[in-house]
């Protein structure tokens, strides 16, 4: 090769890698509205073509109603319930981190101790530090959206118009990835086909099952009683991801506790409620919205939630899955397309 045509490669190589270091320096303040965009797109997939089919192939207003249905059914309800768990878990963390309402967390504590004591005099738990951890973690997530309004209004504003062009204009982009991929076509198509699939069933599969899991149980504990549900139904969707144990975590305190207050039908209705209601969701919905063929263990999936709001904030609830989606695309891709090859060489 010319020596000029290797200072052309060398050059044109840090070039490309000093450009793309600063693109993504510029993306990077913004890659919650992508990752929301993209999420979004994918599960709201089928029900943009179902209006594309009505509205006979009218890309525009099709990709618009379906952004209209996205605020209506998810923003809307989302930006409520955020509310309330802001609110709610500011309450909590002046009670257990500033002595407020001691007598409450007595109770608690006692009915904790209690019971392990039973078991050996020399265990103990102290409820208001464990407590304070949990809540610490909610309401430092939680508060990176709240405490900029107008940045969060505008990062959700961006979302929402990245997901009318990626509904509008997704197989168009589709088709310009491929075209720059050095893989051949079918392999790239596998690859869209199989993200798509692992995003939609670990999103909807995993995390919508929790979400409605907590809805329920917060419910459950406004029904019956309980204070601060909206807080607690946030903390049973996080639980919802434990493997065996789910819900049990947020329920069990919650029906101990009324029945040690003498509130033994609120606790008997709250036990059945988690039992019939809350603990059948999962069982009933999770089949019907898993992807055949996508086996994604739900030990990893709350790995990558928990990871996800540790590294990336808030976002990290859909980023942390949505690595963890792309991770075991490619492993599968590899395991059937290119697993033979590596050996044969």
């Amino acid at each position: 090769m010319p020596a000029d045509k290797q200072t052309q490669i060398f050059f044109f190589v840090i070039l490309f890698f000093a450009v793309l270091a600063l693109n993504i320096a510029m993306f990077l303040p913004f890659i919650g509205a992508v990752v929301i965009a993209l999420t979004l797109g994918s599960i709201f997939s089928p029900v943009y073509k179902k209006i594309l089919g009505f509205f006979s192939g009218k890309e525009a207003i099709s990709a618009f109603i379906t952004v209209v249905v996205v605020i209506l059914i998810i923003i809307i309800p989302v930006a409520f319930l955020g509310t309330m768990v802001f609110k709610e878990a500011s309450v909590l963390y002046s009670i257990f981190r500033e002595g407020g309402n001691e007598s409450y967390i007595s109770n608690i504590n006692g009915i904790v101790n209690s019971s392990l004591h039973k078991i050996s005099p020399s265990l103990s738990f102290n409820v208001r530090d464990a407590f304070s951890k949990v809540l610490d973690f909610f309401v430092n997530n939680i508060s990176k959206i709240f405490s900029g309004i107008s940045g969060a209004a505008f990062s959700l504003f961006l979302a929402l118009l990245g997901l009318y062009y990626i509904l509008k204009d997704g197989d168009k982009l589709k088709k310009v990835l491929m075209s720059l991929s050095p893989l051949a076509d079918e392999y790239d198509e596998d690859i869209f086909s199989k993200l798509s699939k692992t995003v939609s069933s670990v999103i909807r599969g995993s995390l919508l099952v929790a979400l409605i899991q907590g809805i329920l149980t917060g419910i459950g504990f406004l029904v019956f009683g309980l204070p601060t549900p909206a807080v607690w139904g946030a903390v049973a969707v996080i639980s919802a991801l434990v493997p065996m144990i789910g819900t049990s975590l947020v329920l069990a305190p919650g029906i101990i506790y009324l029945f040690s207050i003498g509130s033994t039908g609120a606790a008997i209705g709250l036990l059945a409620w988690g039992f019939l209601i809350v603990g059948t969701i999962d069982n009933f919905l999770r089949p019907k919205l898993f992807e055949r063929g996508i086996n994604i263990h739900s030990f990893f999936i709350l790995i990558s939630v928990l990871g996800g709001l540790k590294f990336f904030g808030a976002i990290g609830f859909l980023l942390g899955p949505l690595l963890l989606s792309l991770m075991f695309a490619l492993l599968d891709i590899y395991k059937k397309e290119f697993k033979k090859d590596v050996e044969q060489v």
